[in-house]
């Protein structure tokens, strides 16, 4: 069953010099229940806007989303996401930020220890529930904001570039600690990012989106079962064709091929 069922999405909006921009056109995509799918795409097609949009965050001129067959017109809390930047408030402790969602929802008091306890140990922040985010690295700030986002228990899980403020080491870190979580918890995740190792590596399906205005160019499975390895001959292969297709804007006869 669908999760997340967006049809015939535009988007327009206003350049800094008056003029209107043609962002996302007759956008339309299906993510199955439990799916892992990244979007990449040229710098600036509107990756970022159609996930905002999925999330509720952002207006759109046409189409519609669904999540579960329920018209999305605000966000909600079955929906969870994850921006570059943890945004942790740097006033609270790590464990009171996870907590906080929780806290705003009204999560009775126990069920939210059990939680913290839960997704503290699952992102490897034992022994840091009481420092605060100056105190930690980027990649530690990161497991915290991915921690609250989980410990409101969403259904869906939209990420936005979330390991590119990280270095190379901590990034590979994170994405096989996401790779686990995805495993474990069964969430249906939407994921972008401009890196195209990343994509293959993680997901089970990769939309490449063309440039400005925006469509979906083409559709690669993932054809691969977990654990992956990042060396994978085939990872590469399908990595080179996105590149290719990204520089192209088309497909050839022989990388169609490639997928029959």
């Amino acid at each position: 069953m669908p999760t997340i069922k967006a049809k015939n999405i535009e988007k327009y909006y206003q350049s800094t010099d008056g003029e209107q921009v043609h962002a996302l056109k007759d956008i339309s995509l299906t993510v199955e229940d439990g799916e892992f799918v990244a979007i990449v795409g040229p710098s600036g097609c509107g990756k970022s806007t159609f996930l905002e949009i999925v999330a509720g965050l952002l207006p759109h001129d046409g189409g519609e989303v669904y999540l579960d067959d329920q018209l999305i017109t605000e966000t909600s809390r079955e929906i969870g996401v994850v921006f570059q930047d943890a945004s942790l408030f740097p006033w609270r402790t790590i464990k009171r930020n996870i907590a906080y969602g929780m806290e705003l929802a009204k999560v009775p008091k126990e069920e939210q220890e059990k939680r913290l306890t839960h997704y503290i140990k699952m992102m490897n922040l034992e022994g840091f529930e009481n420092k605060y985010p100056a105190q930690l690295s980027g990649g530690m700030k990161q497991r915290a904001g991915i921690a609250r986002t989980l410990a409101m228990n969403p259904k869906v899980i939209l990420m936005d570039e979330p390991f590119s403020a990280v270095d190379h080491l901590t990034r590979c870190t994170l994405q096989e600690e996401l790779i686990k979580i995805h495993e474990l918890e069964k969430k249906t995740i939407l994921f972008v990012t401009h890196d195209i190792n990343e994509a293959v590596f993680l997901a089970d399906r990769v939309i490449l989106l063309s440039p400005r205005p925006s469509v979906i160019q083409e559709e690669y499975q993932i054809k691969l079962p977990y654990p992956r390895h990042r060396d994978d001959e085939y990872l590469s292969k399908v990595a080179a064709m996105i590149m290719a297709d990204i520089s192209r804007g088309r497909k050839t006869d022989e990388d169609i091929e490639y997928f029959i």
